[in-house]
C-alpha cells in the first residue's frame, strides 16, 4: 500500500523566511522539520573560501550531509509523515552555480559538484522532493530579516546573496516550466507565518505528484543548472571572499 508521506522543500532568497515558515508549518500542521543542512552538522565547516579547491572541499561536506537529510526525509515519508526541509536537498549545488555566475568561481567547480552529487542507476530523482516552494518576499522584508539574525546573514554580504538569489529563483523557473506536474510553486511570502502554513496544507493537498518519474530527475536538474550558468557568467572575479 501506498504511503500517503510527502517531501516538501522550502527554497527561496537569504533573508526569505525559509526557517520561520517550516517551524510555523511544523507547529500548526503536524509536519516533521528538517533543519538546514549547515546547522545539523557537529562539526561545522568554516565557510570562507579563497581559492576553487576550498570551495569544493566546503560544498562537499555540505552534500554529504544533504544525502543524510534526503535519506532521512525517505524514511519518514515511508512511515506516511509530511517533511518539511528548510532548503531542498540541492543546495550546495544551486548555491555554486550562482557563484559561478557571479564569476566568483568556476564553472568547473559546479561540473565537479555534479559528478559528486550524481546519484547511483535506478534512483535518478536523488534530492528532487514531491514538492519545492519557492518563497518570493520583497528586498525590503528581506533586508530587515536578515538585519535581525547577522548569524545567519552576516554582514556584508547582501549583495552577493541577492544576486545568488536571483540565479537560484531562475533555475527554478526554468526547472517550473518543464514539471507538467507543478511540483515546483512560487508563494508570495509577505504575510504571517501561520498564514503560509496554511497556504502550505493547500499545496500539499493539491498536489498531482503520485510517482517518481512524475518529478523533474537529477539529469534534468544538473543540465539545467550548467544551462543556467553558460546564459549569465560573467567574468571571473579577482577576489573570492566568504562563501555564504
Amino acid at each position: 500500500m501506498a504511503s500517503d508521506g510527502r517531501i516538501i522543500a522550502i527554497e527561496g532568497p537569504s533573508g526569505a523566511g525559509k526557517t520561520t515558515v517550516v517551524r510555523a508549518a511544523a507547529r500548526r500542521l503536524g509536519w516533521v522539520p528538517l533543519p538546514e543542512a549547515f546547522d545539523r552538522l557537529v562539526r561545522r565547516p568554516n565557510l570562507a573560501f579563497r581559492t576553487d579547491r576550498e570551495l569544493l572541499r566546503i560544498e562537499r561536506a555540505l552534500l554529504r550531509e544533504e544525502r543524510r537529510r534526503y535519506r532521512e526525509a525517505l524514511r519518514l515519508r515511508r512511515n506516511g509523515r509530511i517533511v518539511i526541509a528548510d532548503t531542498g536537498f540541492l543546495g550546495p549545488l544551486t548555491y555554486t552555480a550562482g557563484l559561478a555566475a557571479l564569476g566568483e568561481t568556476s564553472p568547473s567547480v559546479l561540473s565537479s559538484l555534479l559528478k559528486v552529487a550524481a546519484p547511483k542507476r535506478g534512483t535518478e530523482s536523488w534530492g528532487v522532493p514531491d514538492l519545492i516552494v519557492y518563497l518570493n518576499v520583497s528586498a525590503r522584508a528581506r533586508r530587515r530579516r536578515a538585519a535581525g539574525d547577522p548569524r545567519r546573514h552576516p554582514i556584508g554580504l547582501d549583495r552577493r546573496h541577492e544576486d545568488v538569489g536571483r540565479v537560484e529563483r531562475e533555475f527554478y523557473r526554468d526547472l517550473a516550466a518543464r514539471s507538467p506536474s507543478r511540483a515546483i510553486r512560487f508563494l508570495h511570502a509577505n504575510r504571517a507565518p501561520a498564514i503560509l502554513a496554511d497556504r502550505l496544507f493547500d499545496l500539499e493537498k493539491s498536489l498531482t505528484v503520485r510517482r517518481v518519474d512524475d518529478r523533474p530527475t537529477f539529469a534534468t536538474v544538473s543540465r539545467r543548472l550548467l544551462r543556467r550558468v553558460r546564459a549569465v557568467s560573467g567574468p571571473r572575479r579577482e577576489r573570492i571572499g566568504r562563501h555564504r
